[in-house]
């Protein structure tokens, strides 16, 4: 199943190069090329949802500033695909998260009504969006569907892999508070604390004043305990 899911990502995604290729003369008067280069930011966290990006060479990362300071990357994106799209479909005023130029980066930019008018052309297009979005979004709400049910230690141990995500260092230290957890994970702080307490005296994470800091030997223990719940 996940092979097949792969093969049709694949598919859809392919498909945006062909619409690019025959895009309607009048959406293409108002479509701008432009290219990125590596550490650009096509796209960032907070700022005004006002373009969609059609990725047509190149890869960016995704990533995520919180108000710790700390920034989290959680994903890359290969070309061909399309950034912003989630947002503006769901109508949202800002972006949630940024998108930076991992390579050179060559793009088609639609300002939102120009992106609607697309659609609105092509109904084609238009299914191959929802299709696309759709396929996007599953892995999410499975993953988050399975979290749902597991211990609350377990909850805990998959939310700080989550907040460590592709950051490369040594010693990973979490600013974020007690509480902010809790919610994250649909629980209580109190639960939070005994959680934290089962792994720190586990050996699996480690605090310094208060924050929880994870090695990356406690990071890969985590992952196997994790591995051996599914």
């Amino acid at each position: 199943m996940k092979k097949t899911r792969i093969i049709r990502e694949r598919s859809f995604s392919m498909d945006l190069l062909q619409f690019a290729e025959h895009m309607p003369d009048a959406i293409r008067r108002r479509a701008v090329r432009r290219t990125f280069q590596p550490g650009e930011a096509l796209i960032r966290k907070g700022d005004p949802v006002t373009h969609v990006y059609l990725l047509l060479e190149g890869a960016t990362r995704v990533s995520n500033e919180f108000e710790s300071g700390q920034r989290y990357t959680f994903a890359q994106i290969d070309a061909p695909d399309i950034l912003g799209d989630l947002e503006v479909l769901s109508h949202q005023e800002c972006y949630a998260a940024t998108n930076e130029a991992l390579t050179e980066c060559t793009v088609y930019a639609l300002t939102t009504g120009t992106f609607y008018a697309w659609m609105r052309a092509d109904n084609a297009f238009a299914i191959r969006i929802a299709e696309l979005l759709a396929t996007k979004m599953y892995p999410t709400s499975d993953e988050n569907g399975r979290i749902k049910f597991l211990p609350s230690v377990l909850r805990l141990e998959n939310y700080l892999l989550r907040r460590i995500g592709a950051v490369d260092t040594d010693l990973f230290v979490l600013h974020t508070g007690r509480q902010e957890i809790a919610d994250d994970i649909g629980t209580s702080v109190k639960t939070v604390n005994r959680g934290v307490a089962k792994l720190k005296e586990a050996g699996l994470i480690g605090l310094s004043h208060g924050k929880i800091t994870i090695s990356r030997e406690q990071k890969a223990r985590i992952a196997e305990d994790l591995t051996r719940a599914e």
